[in-house]
């Protein structure tokens, strides 16, 4: 019992980081297809026209978009500034939580070298679909991040990039009980008369 607790004295808190509001951040599209966002005053406008289009969004204008980086729609990739962190932006609009199990899940990072990742590129996702282990596909279809990890893997589905059939399952089974027997044929259906 006393080593527990002197354990969890040495786990330090991170205190959230001022940050500028004027520090800019590269938000990059993570999704197939076109996304656009537009404030409810035109006060500020986020569009891209593919997955990995990315424009700059400076730190005051990101909480509009918390949403989408959440859900990991939107995912931020880099931080205009050396003395910022991708996690100290993720602390300040409180998605931390969501950034911590995407280092731990997809970047293989634990929580000492957090900090130290200063850029993320999309692709990173579509190693760690494709190469993760069924319990970590499990966790990550069970994160915030979920509902994305479905999109692309149904997107390297139709491209014949992946075809574990126990993460194939995982997928289909997060869909409504009505259309999981059609699922797969679905996409398969849809694929042969998409523009592949």
């Amino acid at each position: 019992m006393h080593g527990e607790n002197n354990e969890r004295s040495n786990v330090k808190r991170r205190k959230r980081k001022t940050i500028d509001k004027d520090v800019e951040v590269i938000v990059t599209n993570n999704t197939y297809g076109m996304f656009m966002y537009e404030g409810s005053y035109a006060d500020m406008i986020f569009s891209a026209d593919s997955r990995g289009d990315e424009d700059y969004v400076s730190y005051g204008d990101l909480r509009k978009l918390k949403k989408y980086l959440r859900s990991m729609e939107l995912l931020i990739t880099e931080v205009n500034d050396d003395d910022v962190s991708i996690m100290d932006v993720a602390r300040g609009l409180h998605i931390d939580d969501v950034y911590k199990q995407f280092f731990e899940l997809v970047l293989d990072e634990d929580e000492e070298t957090f900090n130290d990742v200063d850029s993320i590129d999309v692709e990173e996702i579509d190693y760690f679909i494709k190469e993760s282990n069924v319990d970590e596909f499990k966790e990550a279809l069970e994160s915030p991040f979920g509902d994305t990890i479905i999109a692309i893997t149904t997107e390297l589905y139709k491209r014949h990039e992946i075809g574990d059939p126990r993460k194939l399952t995982l997928v289909k089974k997060t869909r409504p009980k009505e259309e999981q027997d059609a699922f797969w044929g679905d996409i398969e259906a849809s694929a042969e008369f998409g523009h592949e």
